[in-house]
């Protein structure tokens, strides 16, 4: 019983005096906390009045808080009197191994923060790139959201962004729309300029101005028509309005000129073999 006794009491005695290092770790568990909320918020407040884009304030609003966060624990621990040495060499040998583990991830974090702060585009601009087109609606470290005209939500790793040739229409609003018109070989050719481009001069939402003209050419000989190409300008935000309307146009306006469009077509010659012989 004396030792029971004596081993409660030693165990009791530690925890006394153990209580102002866990008091000390407790007050700057809560001090860095209230830091890091009031530096976050200043620091967001901060960058959005310098209309900085907002998927780079969530990135180094998240740095400031993940920073503060480590070096109160570090604090922390120290008030407790724990060894910082083993638990740092701990971490930095599982850094490692997760690095070698996640190396492709890591490619796309390092893509992610060259976006965020080279801004090839930002939150809002209208990009297109190998097969997607459409807004970005957030940048992540390590991903980007971009939102298709059809409503669909495409979210990319930002390493296959970065190393893609890739269209931001936000920063040069105004974009081409180019048809190719195939015509039947015994038109005339005059005649056809003029019909296409009077659909152009009657298409709303077509920029009207002498930096971005209006052009119709005669581009190629094809195989079976006369390849006549479409050339006018509008905002990016109307392009597909513009090029269904022009492809409307152009057909409604090639049946009333009793001007048909051309299709592939085989012709089959039959010869007679025993008609050459006789």
């Amino acid at each position: 019983m004396d030792s029971i006794k004596e081993m409660w009491n030693r165990f009791t005695q530690s925890i006394v005096n153990y209580l102002p290092d866990l008091g000390g770790a407790l007050v700057i568990t809560v001090i860095g906390i209230v830091i890091s909320l009031i530096m976050v918020s200043l620091t967001r407040k901060a960058l959005q009045r310098k209309k900085v884009d907002p998927s780079l304030v969530d990135f180094i609003s998240r740095c400031i808080r993940l920073l503060i966060y480590v070096f109160t624990l570090l604090a922390a621990m120290s008030a407790l009197h724990i060894s910082i040495t083993g638990i740092v060499a701990f971490f930095s040998a599982a850094a490692a191994a997760v690095a070698l583990a996640l190396k492709d991830r890591l490619n796309d974090i390092a893509s992610g923060i060259v976006i965020l702060f080279t801004k090839p585009f930002v939150t809002g601009d209208f990009i297109e790139f190998t097969k997607y087109s459409g807004f970005v609606q957030k940048i992540d470290v390590m991903h980007t959201n971009i939102r298709t005209y059809d409503g669909t939500n495409v979210i990319i790793p930002n390493s296959v962004i970065s190393n893609a040739e890739v269209n931001n229409y936000t920063t040069h609003p105004q974009i081409r729309v180019t048809i190719t018109v195939p015509i039947p070989y015994d038109a005339n050719i005059k005649q056809v300029q003029a019909i296409l481009t009077e659909v152009i001069e009657n298409t709303d939402h077509v920029l009207d101005d002498e930096k971005y003209p209006k052009k119709v050419r005669l581009e190629k000989f094809g195989e079976s028509a006369l390849e006549f190409t479409v050339r006018c300008y509008c905002e990016y935000k109307d392009y597909w309005t513009v090029y269904y309307a022009l492809m409307e146009g152009i057909k409604n306006t090639l049946d009333e000129n009793k001007i048909a469009i051309p299709y592939n077509q085989l012709d089959v010659h039959v010869v007679n073999q025993k008609d050459n012989k006789q």
